[in-house]
């Protein structure tokens, strides 16, 4: 297993520049999750730390050695992107096989069968191992792909939004299944997702990958009590950090014709940003509050994400079903808990005065 540094890494396309100037390190083991919007410069991270796409300019190194001239078959990197290129001709054990039987590998008939079983049960297509990829649905199709890149022992493990084409129950059940395997084997692990629960629930480090640059790379608590800028905040939460504006030097806030006086603030401060669980609803009239209407509701099990016009602000809101039930049109009164308000300056920069 390896330690990696991706260091100034920057991949162009032409005159598009998909990867600029990407600073990372992770430690022998770790987890580390990239998150970020579709077009952030995940999958392509993971095709330059495999080879698959040659560097623009920048190093990668594998345990401090640097490996930029080393072709991929000597990197020992274990791959599963979202298209599964699979071998069609051959059965679900055959294509798990493969990667074991690889010469200089010299695994023993009876770990390779070890393996195979493993990661089958993991992965939930032992029953499925006599079959070829024309007779599996797309999901089955995508966790045998995985179980190609988890059945061997690597140095580095990349993957690709694997888990992206499976039903919800099942998404949810490998998450922790997928991130207890991988520390059994002590595996290095890239794993690409532009989902934030399922970032937060696998991840050791979350690099958040804004544009082709790494904005933030912290625990998954750091980076949701603490983002970095605007842009992060939005991307970590489900639903998004509501972001309001501020005057310069304002005390209070005017939404909706109710104006709401400030805890002390920055003199820098240009933005204000609330979670939706930290903004109280009423159905009636509230003091210190403010007046909106519901635009929509979207129950969710036992919560539930209301989104609430005040003024010229949508405002998410995200409360348990027991608060009470709302309707389209209702009229209510929210408060926001402003102890728990994220600061930014102007240019969207975390402001240290804040309250997080």
């Amino acid at each position: 297993m390896s330690s990696v540094k991706l260091e100034a890494l920057t991949k162009k396309y032409g005159d598009n520049l998909a990867i600029s100037n990407l600073n990372l390190e992770c430690q022998q083991g770790e987890f580390i999750v990239l998150l970020g919007r579709p077009g952030a410069g995940k999958s392509t991270t993971l095709k330059l730390i495999a080879n698959i796409e040659e560097l623009s300019s920048g190093n990668i190194y594998f345990n401090d050695q640097l490996i930029n001239n080393i072709p991929t078959e000597n990197r020992n990197v274990a791959m599963a992107f979202e298209s599964y290129a699979l071998y069609p001709h051959w059965t679900v054990r055959k294509n798990l096989e493969f990667p074991l039987k690889a010469p200089g590998r010299n695994i023993p008939a009876a770990e390779q069968e070890a393996r195979i079983r493993r990661v089958a049960e993991l992965l939930e297509i032992a029953h499925l191992l006599d079959r070829k990829p024309s007779q599996l649905s797309g999901g089955q199709r995508q966790r045998v792909s995985l179980g190609r890149a988890l059945v061997r022992p690597a140095s580095v493990t990349l993957l690709d939004e694997p888990i992206a084409h499976l039903d919800a129950r099942l998404r949810h059940s490998l998450r922790g299944e997928l991130k207890q395997y991988q520390r059994e084997q002590n595996a290095t692990t890239f794993y690409t997702t532009p989902d934030y629960v399922e970032a937060t629930a696998i991840a050791d480090k979350i690099a958040v990958l804004i544009d082709g640059q790494v904005r933030q790379f912290a625990t998954p608590e750091v980076v949701y009590d603490e983002p970095a800028d605007i842009e992060v905040a939005t991307i970590v939460g489900d639903p998004k950090m509501n972001i309001l504006p501020l005057a310069p030097g304002a005390t209070r806030l005017e939404i909706n014709e109710a104006w709401l006086q400030l805890p002390p603030l920055p003199p820098e401060a240009g933005y204000i940003g609330i979670r939706p669980v930290n903004i109280q609803i009423f159905e009636n009239a509230h003091p210190y509050a403010i007046r909106g209407t519901v635009y929509v509701t979207e129950p969710m099990g036992y919560e539930q994400v209301i989104r609430v016009e005040a003024g010229e602000q949508l405002l998410n809101i995200k409360t348990l079903l027991t608060t009470g039930t709302f309707s389209i049109g209702q009229t209510v009164w929210l408060q926001p808990d402003w102890t728990t308000i994220h600061v930014f300056d102007r240019s969207g920069q975390r402001l240290k005065g804040g309250f997080h």
